[in-house]
């Protein structure tokens, strides 16, 4: 009878016994009369000890990634994770590999850049670590799904392909349908709420596209949308209470089933305690943000990168939980759907969950009148007419009802304490890649990248003065040539990470200095400055040109808040020889970069 293949996480029930595994070879260590082989099979490795001088022979100048099958006893031992190994072996080499691992991932981190690693995805993926991020991504499914089973609620799959916007503003995929303009969607709000009408409690894991160009560590053009919405409820608790309760259920269960992965790589893993999730307003946090840091966004309609960090930190001080509600905010800032407060219709019942420093979901309490979702779909200039199959359910009678949508992947990322949101999709897509696939970057010739930021300055209204001068190279040139003060003038300056090669742009007043140590805390490495041959190379730029747009080429801003000393600033804009005079505040409004303090006196 042949013998029937179990997994490694099944050995401690077979001790003693003879068993049969299939895998990969992990790693070989060869200490003379004796071998270990490291087995990986899909639930995780097993040591195999050898002492056969034949079966050493065969095995050491294998690679790995060898398709093997091992049939041996099972043997108790303080010796490994498992508490068993395999002994008297019997090996055979289904497919041998002879040819070295382009990317190493035999150790439990690959010291490799992002873009190495997703160059090589596929291979990646069976790097330990890795491993441990989509077994706990899944474990978020599971539990997201159970619980929400479990309590009555009903799954939906939602459209990828749409005819109309769900929120307006966001840029959208455009798709040739068969001769007609469709786009792919941003989400399923308005299938959801449809379906509230039919079952009154849905969820749904749904993918959702955005056409922004973003090159930040938090975003990707593809995600997948947890989507939840629930009918009959009395208001914003209703929903804020329901999301604790999933959020809850989801926490409990990977800390019960991924406890070892965890406490071997994710030290920054959030904390959730028994105390209530924190909520606390917009405005208040705006205003606790100033008193605290001095920094006035108290005007804002949105929380900035550092603003959420900061009512994080204050979260996990409070309630012992790096989870916080913030709530109620502008009308201006929420899509059409969002149901004003009837306490002040100025802001909405509308919500964001913050885990770890980052916006993680959105949601509230939705308008259920069907007058008054026509007044709110033309005031945020969307046209009636692309929108009648979703009015009809409010014709027709829907209950007051809400829900939220929860990244999957920006969740797992900041559950996990993850330094860029691609380390927790599987194969992501951005504005480099598809599928994790790399197209050839556009390294933007110096009049294209002028046209660019121009572009970009118009199409949101900035407004900004062009000048053309002499050639210069040097801040001081450079201000000595518009005629203004070197405090006005903004330099970017490209550095280098010394242990993973990536570039990031730290933009900064001339008459300021970079602070490499500031730039070690944050970014957890050690920089150094990027030679100009290589910028010229990558980017197409040379030193004295380059604009503080480094999203343009991909890279992580780092923006020094003391640009904002001076009313008007200066930069060269992608050539020495051309300018750009703006307000401080529109190149901060513009950016999408890590607001701080990055520099020092000179």
């Amino acid at each position: 009878m042949q013998q029937n293949k179990i997994f490694s996480t099944q050995l401690k029930e077979y001790s003693g016994e003879k068993v049969k595994l299939l895998g990969w070879l992990s790693k070989v260590r060869n200490i003379g009369k004796i071998a270990f082989l490291i087995l990986r099979d899909g639930k995780g490795f097993i040591q195999v000890v050898i002492e056969n001088k034949e079966q050493i022979k065969e095995i050491e100048n294998l690679q790995p990634g060898s398709v093997i099958e091992v049939v041996g006893e099972v043997r108790k031992t303080d010796k490994t994770e498992l508490g068993v190994e395999i002994i008297d072996p019997q090996i055979k080499i289904i497919k041998k590999i002879i040819e070295p691992s382009p990317i190493e991932i035999n150790k439990p981190e690959i010291n490799a850049n992002i873009d190495k690693i997703l160059e090589f995805r596929p291979i990646a993926l069976r790097n330990e670590k890795i491993r441990a991020v989509f077994k706990i991504q899944a474990l978020i499914l599971e539990a997201y799904r159970k619980f929400l089973i479990e309590n009555g609620f009903t799954e939906f799959i939602g459209p990828a392909i749409i005819s109309a916007s769900t929120e307006g503003g966001a840029e959208l995929f455009k798709v040739d349908y068969f001769g007609y303009e469709a786009n792919l969607a941003q989400s399923s709000q308005l299938y959801k709420q449809i379906m509230v009408g039919v079952f009154e409690r849905v969820f749904g894991s749904i993918k959702c596209f955005r056409a922004e160009k973003s090159n930040t560590r938090r975003h990707v053009t593809e995600a997948t949308q947890l989507e939840f919405e629930i009918g009959f409820i009395n208001g914003l608790e209703d929903i804020l209470e329901w999301e604790e309760k999933v959020i809850r259920a989801i926490y409990k269960h990977v800390m019960n089933n991924a406890n070892d992965e965890i406490e071997k790589f994710f030290p920054n893993f959030a904390i959730l305690s028994e105390e209530p999730i924190l909520r606390i307003k917009l405005k208040d946090v705006l205003e606790l943000y100033f008193q605290k840091t001095g920094i006035d966004e108290r005007s804002e309609k949105d929380l900035s990168p550092n603003a959420e960090k900061f009512i994080s930190s204050y979260a996990k001080k409070e309630t012992g939980s790096d989870f916080v509600f913030v709530t109620h905010f502008p009308r201006s800032k929420c899509a059409f759907y969002a149901k004003p407060s009837s306490k002040n219709p100025e802001v909405c019942e509308y919500a964001d969950l913050i885990c770890n420093g980052t916006e993680v979901s959105s949601g509230g309490q939705r308008i259920s009148d069907y007058e008054e979702l026509k007044v709110s779909l033309k005031s945020k200039g969307l046209n009636v007419d692309n929108f009648e199959d979703y009015l009809s359910i409010f014709k027709y009678g829907m209950p007051e009802h809400g829900g939220f949508g929860l990244g999957l992947e920006r969740f797992t990322m900041q559950l996990l304490g993850l330094d860029n949101i691609r380390e927790a999709v599987l194969f992501p897509s951005d504005t480099k890649r598809i599928a994790s696939v790399s197209f050839k970057r556009k390294v933007f010739g110096e009049d294209e990248i002028v046209n660019e930021i121009k572009r970009i300055l118009d199409s949101n209204g900035i407004d900004y003065k062009f000048d053309e001068h002499d050639e210069v190279v040097t801040s001081e040139e450079a201000s000595k040539v518009r005629g203004t003060r070197i405090e006005q003038g903004v330099k970017a300056i490209i550095l280098r990470g010394k242990k993973t090669g990536k570039n990031v742009m730290v933009a900064l007043p001339a008459n300021r200095k970079i602070d490499l140590k500031l730039i070690k805390n944050f970014l957890g490495e050690n920089f150094e400055m990027e030679k100009p041959e290589n910028i010229e190379s990558k980017y197409g730029l040379k030193i004295g040109g380059i604009p503080p747009f480094g999203n343009l080429l991909g890279m992580e801003i780092l923006l020094d808040k003391n640009i904002l000393n001076e009313e008007v600033i200066d930069f060269n804009c992608g050539k020495r020889t051309c300018s750009i005079e703006m307000k401080s505040q529109d190149l901060f409004n513009i950016l999408d970069a890590h607001v701080g303090e990055w520099s020092k006196d000179e």
